[in-house]
């Protein structure tokens, strides 16, 4: 457990992190580098990274920000929309427990601060760790997307990954009737 571990708006002195998640193919990793991009340090000046529709935070250890959590909003009708969560950490973090923490921390942030009822992942289907740590934090595999995700010249298959508050607060049993 990182007990110092936060998500927080990003600072000027964290926009370091997003150029390297943008320019830097082994930050992301094999699975989530889908070319190279800009205008993020632009959006941030404007927004901050936060707004209705989704937002960027820091993920931060002991006052050292060694990833960042997103999160946008997914429409399913006018009414109706869930949050697609994403999650980047520095290579020298992974499989060291403050991703799924950070992600903990984000799920119990938009269950508490927003009137979404779901909450998805789409993950690449060979992805295995990822995969692993969105079961540990209550996510449920619900299907499979073949060729969604654009990729290292090639299409690949993406899993929908879903949580719904229920799922971390289930009602209680209803009384057996006698």
């Amino acid at each position: 457990m990182h007990e110092d571990l936060i998500c927080r708006p990003l600072r000027e002195e964290d926009l370091h992190l997003l150029d390297r998640f943008a320019q830097d193919p082994a930050m992301l990793g094999p699975y989530a580098w889908t070319g190279f991009s800009s205008g993020l340090r632009r959006r941030w000046a404007e927004t901050d990274l936060l707004g209705d529709d989704g937002g960027v935070l820091a993920v931060v250890d002991q006052d050292k920000p060694i990833g960042l959590a997103s999160w946008r909003r997914m429409a399913y009708n006018t009414t109706s929309h869930a949050w697609n969560l994403g999650l980047c950490m520095l290579p020298q973090e992974r499989r060291k427990g403050s991703g799924e923490q950070a992600f903990r921390w984000l799920i119990d942030y938009l269950f508490a601060h927003t009137q979404a009822n779901r909450l998805e992942a789409h993950v690449d289907a060979e992805n295995v760790p990822a995969r692993t740590g969105m079961e540990k934090v209550g996510f449920v595999c619900e299907g499979m997307a073949r060729g969604a995700a654009f990729r290292n010249g090639a299409w690949r298959d993406v899993c929908l990954y879903g949580l719904l508050r229920e799922d971390l607060h289930p009602a209680p049993p209803t009384p057996a009737r006698v």
